[in-house]
């Protein structure tokens, strides 16, 4: 099989197992599970957790078994400086306090978009089930687009058509065509994308998912009530400042990590 066909068969099987187990755990969570209790209505989490407990482990033995890979390996489970992670955890809180101000706009809060809805959903949880979905959640997340499926990409295309790719799949997936939540997934995913490929390990993204969803949950229970939207104007760009010195010291600092981020079919930056 020469690379475009191994490309699009693990693609398709990254694809193929995501929503099957995904198409699962939803009915049998929202038929038997859900009804059973009111504490499901507050921590509703609980279906993307199941999803994504079962989920890592059959991506893990699809490809040990179909394609005769270890999965952590060929994501990229390295160690990083705490340099690395520094930065990760800078412009992960960085993107939080951006979305939710942005969330927080008298227009972007209506009922003509469904920001609103989507964060009550992530941050109503209890502390200890939205711990859980915070970090299980995001490393089979990570391991799954920017570990496996930008990957794939990479080894027929150059890499920034594989991180506008996994962009694309990663909007189109987690918010199922609609636009404006699309694009704001799309935009999160290239920026994670391209600390994954600045330094040469999953951590990466995972450590700025992390920082981002755990400052929105926190600024979402504790931070000001506040709708003004030039006080909220100000954070966005407080934020956005945030951002881009994060990713100016993430390009500085790529320079002095050496090691190989892709195997040796997948094509150079």
């Amino acid at each position: 099989m020469n690379a475009w066909g191994m490309m699009l068969a693990r693609v398709a099987a990254v694809i193929g197992l995501y929503f099957a187990w995904f198409f699962t755990v939803t009915t049998l969570f929202f038929d038997y599970v859900y009804p059973r209790s009111t504490w499901f209505e507050q921590n509703t989490v609980t279906v993307i957790i199941l999803n994504d407990l079962v989920g890592l482990p059959l991506m893990l033995l699809a490809w040990r078994f179909i394609f005769k890979e270890n999965l952590f390996k060929a994501a990229k489970f390295r160690v990083m400086s705490g340099k690395s992670v520094a930065i990760a955890l800078w412009i992960g809180l960085g993107a939080g306090l951006f979305t939710v101000a942005f969330s927080r706009l008298p227009a972007i809060a209506s009922d003509k978009y469904q920001f609103r809805e989507l964060f009550d959903y992530l941050n109503r949880a209890e502390w200890y089930v939205f711990l859980v979905f915070l970090i299980l959640g995001n490393i089979y997340k990570e391991t799954l687009f920017r570990g496996i499926l930008m990957n794939e990409f990479r080894r027929v295309l150059p890499v920034w058509a594989a991180i506008v790719i996994q962009g694309v799949l990663y909007g189109a997936l987690f918010f199922l065509g609609d636009i404006p939540l699309s694009l704001y997934g799309f935009l999160g995913a290239v920026i994670f994308a391209l600390l994954y490929v600045w330094f040469k390990s999953i951590w990466a993204p995972i450590a700025a998912q992390v920082a981002c969803q755990g400052s929105q949950y926190l600024l979402w229970h504790y931070g000001p009530k506040t709708t003004d939207v030039t006080v909220m104007s100000a954070c966005m760009a407080v934020a956005a400042v945030m951002i881009a010195v994060g990713i100016f010291l993430a390009v500085k600092h790529r320079s002095s990590i050496s090691a190989p981020l892709s195997p040796k079919a997948v094509k150079p930056a």
